[in-house]
């Protein structure tokens, strides 16, 4: 099996460009040590541009950023090569000819040496502010989780703790107890849910997930768990993408969400289609929909004190989704409900940074119920993140 073209590849075929250049100099020159000089200089050039071959690996940088900054490199050369163009074209209109073919090679090879080295830089720094900027929304999320939910949690279960001592019989006690387990239950699978938010957001593998079978095992144990609902599916046979591993757990949530925190004669219906050179699941649910305070804040960077999500649902779905190099976008369903219209690339990459640039809205604001740890995957097998 052939091997893909990696963004190495391409920083050889830059430098290979401009290696030719200087090779091409000497043979249409006319000889001496002039012309020597120059091809030499022009080769050394090129050398600058292999160098980034062998640097390359030492890069923290994502394949779609390594990939960028070839791109960087070739428009940079090809810009420094049209302005040789131009300022010789302006030099034999005043009768001051020089060789045309020393300038533009020249030029090239510059253009590619700066272009490459300074597009790495340029990636570098900007997917390490991209990353800055999704670590700052991840720590705003905890930060609401340890003020808001472990709080108030922990309040509820420390006063029925408390009033056990006091209580006058033993059913009384039970209750209290029953209660203070509950919260504290609630607070574990608070601190779960967190905690795989932020291993999806440290995990940037991606693998290759039939979407069909991952729909029809998550509708068949949900609709299982949850009789009364309705769920209709519209469903190729099959359907293979290649995505963030975490995506079963998405989906689930998207349709436990649907199901848990609506009526009971709500319909779900869920598709896969594709579409052009994407892979399209939406899950739309004839429920209440989003209630307008929260769905504003589907539109901001961060969660606030007085505009905060209930769970953590939507915030598991949508790093889920932008890992994978995809989009989310929540809409309001017609006459009511709410859509859920996830869009995953064919080709995607496991960029380092891709939050913020994902084109869905932003997260937030969608109650949620965790969903139950140690669920199976898609192969049947059960994944637990690392700590």
């Amino acid at each position: 099996m052939a091997r893909s073209v990696s963004p190495r590849h391409g920083f050889v075929a830059l430098g290979g460009v401009c290696a030719g250049l200087g090779v091409r100099h000497v043979a249409i020159g006319e000889g001496g040590a002039g012309v020597l000089l120059e091809s030499a200089l022009i080769l050394g050039l090129s050398g600058i541009v292999f160098y980034t071959v062998y640097d390359l690996p030492e890069w923290n940088v994502s394949t779609a950023g390594r990939w960028r900054a070839v791109r960087i490199g070739g428009l940079t050369a090809l810009s420094f090569a049209a302005l040789a163009g131009i300022v010789w074209l302006i030099w034999v209109l005043d009768h001051h000819a020089f060789k045309l073919s020393f300038l533009v090679s020249f030029a090239t090879g510059l253009g590619a040496a700066v272009g490459s080295r300074a597009g790495l830089y340029v990636v570098k720094a900007d997917e390490q502010l991209t990353e800055a900027q999704e670590l700052a929304t991840l720590l705003s999320i905890n930060d609401r989780v340890l003020r808001h939910n472990i709080r108030n949690e922990l309040s509820v279960a420390l006063g029925h703790l408390d009033g056990i001592e006091d209580a006058a019989d033993r059913t009384a006690i039970t209750e209290r107890a029953r209660i203070a387990r509950a919260h504290l239950e609630e607070l574990v699978e608070t601190s779960e849910r967190t905690r795989r938010i932020a291993a999806i957001w440290r995990t940037e593998t991606l693998q290759s997930i039939d979407l069909v079978a991952v729909v029809e095992a998550r509708v068949a144990q949900l609709t299982a768990e949850s009789p009364e609902a309705t769920v209709h599916t519209e469903l190729p046979d099959s359907c293979v993408v290649r995505t963030h591993p975490s995506l079963p757990l998405a989906f689930e949530e998207a349709l436990r969400n649907a199901i848990e925190h609506n009526d009971d004669d709500v319909t779900i219906t869920v598709r896969v289609r594709r579409d052009g050179d994407a892979t399209t699941l939406v899950i739309e649910d004839t429920g209440r929909g989003i209630p307008q305070i929260e769905r504003q804040t589907l539109h901001n960077a961060e969660e606030t004190p007085l505009e905060h999500t209930e769970g953590l649902g939507l915030w598991l779905i949508y790093w889920t989704v932008t890992r994978a190099g995809g989009t989310v976008e929540f809409d309001e369903n017609d006459p009511h409900g709410t859509v859920v219209r996830i869009r995953l690339p064919d080709k995607p990459e496991a960029a380092r940074s891709v939050g913020g640039k994902a084109g869905g809205a932003k997260p937030g604001g969608w109650r949620s119920t965790p969903p139950r740890p140690g669920k199976p995957n898609a192969d049947g097998s059960k994944t637990e993140e690392a700590d």
